[in-house]
């Protein structure tokens, strides 16, 4: 067999390869997309689980799917073992950055503010200048407990509409708490529980005709 034809067949084997890839990501995104949308999380591992994944993603792709499901499935021991194993991997400037801004909510969420500080050192050097002061806000609200914010974030609340309002009026019966005015945070936590009864209705959660 001459070098040329072991050239062409190369190639084509190559070519075969990455169709052979590209297909099956794209069957594998949907199975895993569908199940997700269903709310079937244990659907999405077993899914993420299959040999074919292991082979046609990469590991730091194969594990942001495992994080978003297992935080869809409030485990937090298996997304802390996760977060823990993607922040070892090399990933490219992006991916860092967004893995750093949902482990620092995550560790913040966990009250693991040890964990969440030694994020925010790294965030301090890869975040802008607008994620980094949300990400100092929150720290300063929930690891220090300060109420530092609580004028600047009125004053911003008279404007705010969506998830930004909803947001302030949280973050702001977290810092009326903080003072130790239950009776201010109480009347911003109302508000807030207005607001998804609004979105999803009073008796969500209460039984399986509550959920969409």
């Amino acid at each position: 067999m001459d070098l040329r034809l072991i050239g062409i067949i190369v190639v084509a084997l190559c070519v075969i390869s990455l169709v052979y890839t590209e297909v099956q990501k794209r069957l594998i995104f949907s199975r895993y997309e569908k199940l997700f949308e269903k709310g079937d999380f244990e659907g999405c591992l077993r899914v993420l689980d299959g040999p074919v994944v292991k082979i046609v993603y990469p590991r730091y792709n194969q594990l942001y799917m495992r994080l978003n499901t297992q935080m869809c499935l409030a485990d937090a021991d298996a997304s802390r073992r996760t977060i823990d194993e993607m922040l070892e991997l090399s990933s490219s400037d992006k991916q860092r950055l967004v893995l750093l801004l949902r482990a620092f909510n995550f560790f913040v969420e966990q009250e693991d503010y040890e964990r969440a500080g030694e994020l925010l050192e790294e965030l301090r050097e890869k975040a802008s200048p607008e994620q980094l002061a949300g990400c100092e806000r929150t720290y300063a609200i929930f690891a220090e407990k300060s109420a530092a914010y609580v004028d600047q974030m009125e004053a911003e609340l008279k404007d705010a509409t969506g998830p930004e309002r909803t947001t302030l009026l949280y973050l702001l019966s977290v810092q009326y708490e903080n003072k130790g005015d239950v009776k201010r945070a109480n009347e911003y936590l109302e508000q807030v529980r207005n607001v998804f009864e609004a979105a999803v209705g009073p008796d969500a959660g209460t039984d399986d005709g509550g959920r969409g």
